[in-house]
């Protein structure tokens, strides 16, 4: 059963007063409404601000966990602090540093280039698409498309990523190309907590996400610790099946869960 985190419970707050606490946040739907483009989306400055202030707390561990490139989520989060795992756990870069991937990633950057130049030509011909190069994956996204033009586009990115040994996964309103390797948000992400002692007895997590490929990170989070915090994005309960055991209605939402978090770890509410 999913339950609402606002206003936050008390065995809500309960967990997340553990050291280290590791905040896993992923970026359009959760932290900023999906726009019509991807570079159309904009991270609120009273939700930077709280990002920001949340690396400065002792103990606390921000990472965001995106779909989109490294370098794009840097660019649209803009907070020096954070971790970042972009291309759904296919890239990762810790605070100032540069992205990595693993070897079994960066052997298929030929192909998903090649695919990249394909379905180029694809959207073009399909008014209302767009390509989203992020270098390690490739989205196509048909928000903007004709509702009839859908089944041709999916059946054709489908064979482009069948010819090149790519795999394809769906969101809201997009086609994901990756390499064919075991790494997701979820796996990603549980890499990551044991890098930072977040699995360790008396640490706190909090993972929040809005889409399907949210799930994997909110599913493997509550897997592995129960006393994690998983929150879905999601404007209307059980407007579709989560992993979440809690839920807030929209970004604005999931600010204010952050503002609480940051109250109970500082003492102090966000500035400004």
């Amino acid at each position: 059963m999913t339950i609402p985190a606002l206003p936050v419970p008390m065995d809500l707050a309960a967990r997340l007063v553990g050291t280290p606490l590791l905040l896993l946040l992923d970026i359009d739907g959760t932290l900023t409404p999906i726009a019509a483009t991807p570079a159309a989306a904009v991270v609120s400055e009273p939700a930077r601000q709280a990002l920001d202030e949340l690396t400065h707390a002792s103990g606390v561990h921000v990472a965001i966990v995106t779909g989109r490139s490294v370098d794009d989520a840097r660019r649209l989060v803009g907070v020096r602090g954070a971790w970042y795992v972009g291309n759904h756990g296919l890239e990762v870069a810790a605070p100032g540093e540069e992205p990595v991937v693993a070897d079994e990633v960066a052997q298929f950057g030929h192909p998903v280039q090649v695919a990249a130049a394909r379905l180029a030509q694809l959207v073009r011909a399909v008014p209302g698409t767009i390509l989203e190069n992020k270098r390690w994956s490739l989205s196509v996204h048909y928000r903007l498309a004709e509702r009839d033009a859908l089944p041709e586009l999916g059946h054709r990115v489908r064979k482009i990523a069948r010819e090149l040994e790519l795999d394809v996964t769906g969101g809201k309103e997009v086609l994901e190309l990756r390499p064919p390797v075991r790494i997701n948000k979820g796996t990603a992400a549980i890499e990551l907590a044991g890098r930072l002692g977040a699995l360790d007895h008396g640490a706190s997590i909090l993972c929040a996400g809005d889409d399907e490929t949210d799930e994997d990170m909110l599913r493997a989070v509550r897997g592995r610790a129960r006393t994690s915090v998983t929150v879905a994005v999601e404007p209307v309960l059980h407007a579709r099946p989560t992993s979440a055991e809690f839920f807030v209605g929209s970004p604005n939402e999931m600010l204010e869960l952050l503002d609480s978090v940051l109250l109970l770890r500082t003492g102090a509410a966000r500035r400004g």
